[in-house]
């Protein structure tokens, strides 16, 4: 004697499968637009170190006036600001490409003809003054 299949246990399996799919690829597109998001960041992180870390080396290889405060020069093509402070504690120069981005700094001592020597292990990424309203003036 043979029994009727209806089918229906095998047409609930094949339901809760889908389901489990569509809530395992929706956690995944979440996962990856989360991810998405710290890649991004990191990216612009990145950027921001390599212009100001060429913004100080930029900066080392030019001319300075001997004068009291922060006294800029910007390079047109990169967009890289360069600035010297002379400061009680010594001479700070520091990359970055403008107000609002990472900024790095450097303690060089000043030679002939306005150049200026980076000193060792003088690599610094904050700001090593006191008086922090220096290194954060808007008027950089």
């Amino acid at each position: 004697m043979m029994h009727s299949q209806r089918g229906s246990g095998a047409l609930l399996m094949v339901i809760i499968i889908l389901l489990m799919g569509t809530v395992m690829l929706h956690a995944t597109r979440r996962q990856l637009s989360d991810n998405l998001s710290l890649v991004s960041d990191e990216r612009h992180y990145i950027l921001e170190y390599t212009d100001a870390t060429s913004a100080l080396a930029w900066g080392s290889r030019l001319a300075w006036p001997s004068m009291d405060g922060w006294f800029c020069q910007r390079e047109p093509q990169y967009a890289w600001r360069a600035c010297v402070l002379n400061h009680p504690s010594g001479t700070l120069l520091r990359g970055d490409r403008g107000s609002g981005t990472l900024s790095l700094f450097r303690w060089v001592s000043r030679l002939a003809g306005g150049k200026v020597s980076a000193i060792p292990h003088g690599w610094l990424d904050y700001c090593p003054l006191p008086d922090r309203s220096l290194c954060h003036d808007s008027s950089l």
